[in-house]
């Protein structure tokens, strides 16, 4: 009897063993397919974020690639502080053209180093900066400098109270309020902080007002010569006078 209770017993540990097995071997699956899953959708969310990223010509040697915080708020303060016609479209443009490759370069970045999230935030403020000033220099040269707007949203307000004049489709519209209350929360919280697809979009809605800025300009303001920069006020507001009185 004592041979059986042995047997007995030695089974018993035996198919607990098995058991043990059993269920570390199906931990250990489980946990692997989380892992894997995890890793899946890591490379989807990369692949999914490198497709924000902007085409553009490779730099040269006349050319540095805003790659740094610290470049990025350098433009962002000249553009937060300064007064109305210290930029033009063909400047703006250019720094367009460094912005983009910033952003590039911002999505190469750790995604878990908060160095990513302060560029994408500092790219969305310059963006939507920019964006005051394009509309602001359009503006300022209707009005031939005698009128000042403070904010986002009087030039806005102005722009559709001249709407023969300053046409604007309704998206773009739409994306210029938005971005009149975004850029009121990055100026008034300096700890509010957006993720990259926030600045992508930024970039977009400030594409696309830079398009508009200077297709208004072409139509309204352009001179003769083919040699003049896309924006250059005293020589509009001349040419305008100009036309006006012919």
């Amino acid at each position: 009897m004592s041979d059986s209770l042995e047997t007995s017993s030695e089974d018993s540990t035996s198919n607990h063993n098995q058991s043990d097995h059993f269920v570390r071997s199906r931990w250990s699956h489980v946990l692997a397919l989380a892992e894997q899953l995890r890793h899946n959708t890591e490379v989807q969310k990369n692949e999914q974020l490198r497709q924000y990223a902007f085409d553009i010509p490779l730099s040269d040697d006349r050319h540095t690639s805003l790659t740094h915080v610290a470049h990025v708020k350098s433009f962002e303060n000249a553009l937060l502080f300064a007064k109305t016609g210290n930029f033009n479209l063909d400047n703006l443009s250019e720094k367009f053209l460094d912005l983009k490759r910033t952003f590039n370069h911002m999505l190469e970045l750790n995604k878990n180093d908060i160095s990513q999230v302060a560029l994408a935030t500092s790219i969305t403020k310059t963006a939507l900066l920019m964006i005051l000033r394009s509309i602001e220099s359009i503006v300022e040269v209707m009005t031939k400098g005698t009128r000042k707007f403070p904010t986002l949203n009087s030039l806005i307000s102005h722009i559709r109270s001249r709407q023969k004049e300053l046409p604007i489709h309704g998206r773009l519209l739409v994306d210029w309020y938005s971005a009149a209350q975004v850029l009121d929360l990055l100026i008034n919280d300096p700890d509010w902080l957006v993720q990259p697809r926030k600045a992508h979009w930024a970039m977009r809605v400030c594409n696309e007002t830079l398009t508009w800025a200077r297709g208004v300009f072409n139509e309204n303001y352009r001179t003769k010569s083919s040699r003049r920069p896309i924006y250059d006020r005293e020589d509009s507001i001349i040419g305008s006078e100009t036309k006006n009185k012919d």
